[in-house]
């Protein structure tokens, strides 16, 4: 406990100087003390460790997020930790959330592997790569990184820069300069997909960095996959997975019960909740079987599912989306929107709303199409190993 008296100390300072202190200074106090308090508590769960004054890698973020960041972060940090590599994770207070403090669960589920280390951005450090993730994190992030040297810099851009209506997402100069100005040489620039890549382009952002390979998604330890059989109920079941924001769903009464129907031939699985299409249809359809947010392993979720569809707001670009991986490694036949094409080739289906319906029922009627499709999402999973991330990180000069 002796560990909190510090910090309960700053808080106090900070709450003396609430009287005529410059708001925006205060802001920024409290939001590195609430990241202080974040990365406490996660070492915490490794008691009795000591501070590392070297690592292989270190990566950098808002550990708060819940969903695909974090996902992603924790599986790199599993193929770092079995390839023999050393981690630290940084916390990075910033305002890509509103989560007061506390870590997600993908990246608590990683803080007691071998060589991975939770280390205060405050801590004397040095890290041959330092990888960021997420640009917005980086251009808004109240924390200080003072003591931390890098060899190498890499910004990952998991998520668009520009919207499909035009809307800047982050500022690609400003994230790139802040990182700059804190490592003392450019970082290199890695977008997740060809979508982020042409994104990141409309900004014109011509004196940034950019890798010549996108940094795609991987999983952490090898699949091992169980192809498809056959169905798994007397009629065709649509299922999805996401986070329970508007985004991620269709904007249309219309567009949502076409891409899932209300429809006692259909079953509908939604892992996520249905807040939101519960607002835009004023009811949530019979047909459909509602989940909650994180009340279910994605894993075991997915064995219930024929079909997965991901339908989403058209003003929302889709980086890569770790949900599809996850879904395509489960052996689903996955229909996505056709300007993920670029992304998954034939491991996908694609389809805008009103035409999904028809495919369903396409492959519903032809078992032997439906399980040749499924194997081809099953294997460009495999493809998407720990492998794959050990190799770019060896581009790097990252080795164990």
């Amino acid at each position: 406990m002796t560990r909190s008296i510090p910090l309960r100390r700053h808080l106090g300072r900070i709450r003396q100087r609430v009287t005529g202190a410059d708001l925006e200074a205060l802001r920024t106090q409290v939001a590195e003390l609430s990241g202080e308090l974040s990365t406490v508590s996660a070492q915490l769960i490794q008691a009795g460790t000591t501070e590392v004054p070297e690592v292989d890698v270190a990566i950098i973020s808002d550990f708060r997020l819940p969903g695909g960041t974090t996902a992603s972060i924790a599986e790199e940090t599993r193929a770092q930790s079995a390839a023999g590599l050393s981690t630290a994770l940084v916390h990075a207070q910033s305002a890509v959330t509103t989560t007061a403090t506390g870590f997600s669960r993908h990246i608590m589920g990683v803080v007691g592997l071998p060589e991975v280390h939770v280390v205060s951005p405050r801590a004397a450090l040095h890290a041959r790569l330092v990888i960021i993730r997420h640009p917005f994190v980086m251009e808004t992030s109240a924390t200080e990184l003072p003591r931390l040297r890098a060899d190498r810099v890499v910004l990952v851009a998991n998520h668009p820069a520009v919207d499909a209506d035009g809307a800047w997402q982050y500022d690609v100069a400003r994230a790139d300069a802040a990182a700059r100005n804190i490592f003392g040489k450019p970082a290199e620039w890695a977008p997740i997909s060809p979508v982020v890549r042409a994104s990141i382009a409309e900004q014109s952002a011509a004196a940034i960095r950019m890798a010549e390979q996108d940094w795609v998604n991987v999983f952490g330890q090898e699949l091992v996959t169980t192809p498809r059989a056959g169905f798994v109920a007397d009629r065709p079941v649509i299922g999805r997975h996401s986070r329970p924001q508007r985004e991620k769903w269709p904007d249309t009464p219309e567009a949502i019960l076409s891409a899932y129907p209300d429809d006692p031939q259909y079953k509908v699985e939604i892992l996520g909740g249905a807040d939101i299409p519960d607002q835009i249809l004023g009811r949530i359809p019979q047909a459909w079987s509602v989940t909650p947010f994180g009340a279910e392993a994605p894993e075991h979720f997915l064995q219930r599912i024929d079909f997965w569809v991901y339908a989403h707001h058209p003003k929302w670009r889709e980086a890569f989306g770790r949900a599809i991986m996850e879904a395509l490694a489960a052996g689903c036949l996955v229909v996505l929107p056709g300007y993920l094409r670029e992304i998954f080739g034939d491991a996908a289906l694609y389809a805008e709303p009103e035409e999904i319906r028809d495919v369903v029922d396409q492959y519903w009627q032809d078992r032997e199409g439906f399980l040749e499709q499924t194997r081809r999402g099953q294997q460009f999973a495999i493809d998407h190993g720990p492998g794959r991330h050990v190799e770019r990180l060896r581009w790097r000069g990252v080795t164990p």
